[in-house]
């Protein structure tokens, strides 16, 4: 069984509390860097709602390295995500797309964040 499953939807998108454009309303459809979103809540004073990351089913902790085709780049969250080789980075040249960052990365570093898969 999987150990590093952190999030798996059972009747629809997975869910989380993110950072969203200043003043999105309840209902909306957001981009938070490429990923798409769906706001639940109206985002508050501090510009964070609860939002369903549209097309993902499951949220996984993977080891993701800061480099896309030209070299080491920082990951942000929201950024796209591909499986290249055995790393997994944001280079859409040689990799292919699982989905979206929802952790941060420095630019050459490879670090565990949580990964929405779609």
């Amino acid at each position: 069984m999987a150990k590093n499953s952190v999030n798996v939807s059972g009747s629809g998108y997975v869910r989380r509390e993110l950072t969203v454009t200043a003043s999105l309303a309840s209902g909306a459809i957001d981009l938070i860097t490429a990923m798409p979103v769906f706001s639940l809540t109206a985002a508050d004073a501090n510009n964070k709602a609860t939002v369903e990351i549209i097309g993902c089913l499951r949220v996984v902790s993977l080891a993701v390295k800061g480099a896309d085709g030209v070299g080491n780049s920082a990951v942000a969250i929201g950024n796209r995500l591909y499986k290249d080789g055995t790393e997994v980075n944001k280079d859409v040249t040689n990799g292919t797309f699982i989905g979206y960052a929802l952790g941060a990365v420095s630019s050459g570093a490879t670090t565990t964040i949580d990964v929405a898969l779609t």
